[in-house]
């Protein structure tokens, strides 16, 4: 972001937190003034304690100071940039009932899963699926697939399929939908899968909870899990019920 002079205003690709018509040699007047105009044109960053931005983040970040890239806890490929393959300040909680793919690249679980919220969705699942409208307009869990992962796995529109992970298996039905892209990375297609999350055991419509896919862990400054960026196998056809289910997963998972 800089001053543009002949425009008189800030410009460039950050926005500033004042006015973008302040100029920079505005002097601060810390003594009388109100708001904005005590800080002056030159600390446009009025979220920053300084007032200016930033490319280090010297405090607060325990994976810090630089930004980085590192691969989710589950992951297709290895990371490219470096050989610090995940971040080392986030916390796995591997354990039995919390079990991880072998990453990267578990050919058990050959496609990328992502959890979202729908438009529809209102907060969070309990009241979704209390409001009749809301249910009425997402009646049925489903996922959904690209029309190449459609024909790869052999998935029908409108169909059951069953998604596992390492840590559970459950089913919802088909949306084969061009809003799913497959990437070409490293030289291969690889294939993503989307779930919305509100569906659980009560209310007006009911489903498989997702959030049963995802691994328990902890990102290093919010202590969030992962639930953007995990890895799955579909299977067309609906899942084992009841603790069939959990027969089914340990079976997949030790045939693999």
């Amino acid at each position: 972001m800089w001053w543009d002079e002949q425009g008189r205003q800030w410009t460039g690709l950050d926005t500033p937190d004042f006015e973008k018509t302040t100029a920079p040699d505005v002097k601060a007047n810390l003594e009388g003034g109100h708001g904005v105009e005590a800080l002056g044109g030159a600390k446009p960053f009025i979220l920053h304690p300084d007032g200016v931005g930033w490319l280090y983040v010297p405090s607060g970040l325990k994976d810090g100071p630089l930004p980085t890239h590192y691969e989710p806890l589950e992951s297709l490929f290895a990371n490219v940039l470096y050989s610090q393959e995940t971040d080392p300040a986030a916390q796995k909680k591997e354990r039995r009932e919390n079990s991880y793919a072998h990453s990267p690249d578990d050919p058990q679980f050959p496609y990328i899963l992502t959890t979202y919220r729908l438009t529809e969705h209102h907060t969070a699942g309990g009241m979704t699926r209390t409001l009749s409208h809301l249910a009425e307009l997402q009646p049925e869990l489903f996922v959904e697939v690209s029309p190449e992962l459609a024909a790869d796995a052999e998935l029908e529109h409108g169909g059951w399929v069953t998604i596992m992970t390492p840590r559970a298996i459950i089913e919802a039905r088909v949306l084969v939908t061009r809003r799913m892209h497959s990437l070409w990375v490293e030289g291969r297609r690889v294939h993503q899968v989307g779930l919305p999350y509100h569906w659980g055991y009560r209310g007006n419509v009911k489903g498989d909870v997702v959030n049963d896919l995802l691994a328990i862990s902890e990102e290093p400054n919010v202590r969030i899990m992962e639930s953007k960026a995990l890895v799955c196998d579909l299977k067309p056809g609906r899942r084992a019920k009841g603790e069939q289910a959990l027969v089914q997963l340990r079976e997949a998972l030790a045939s693999g």
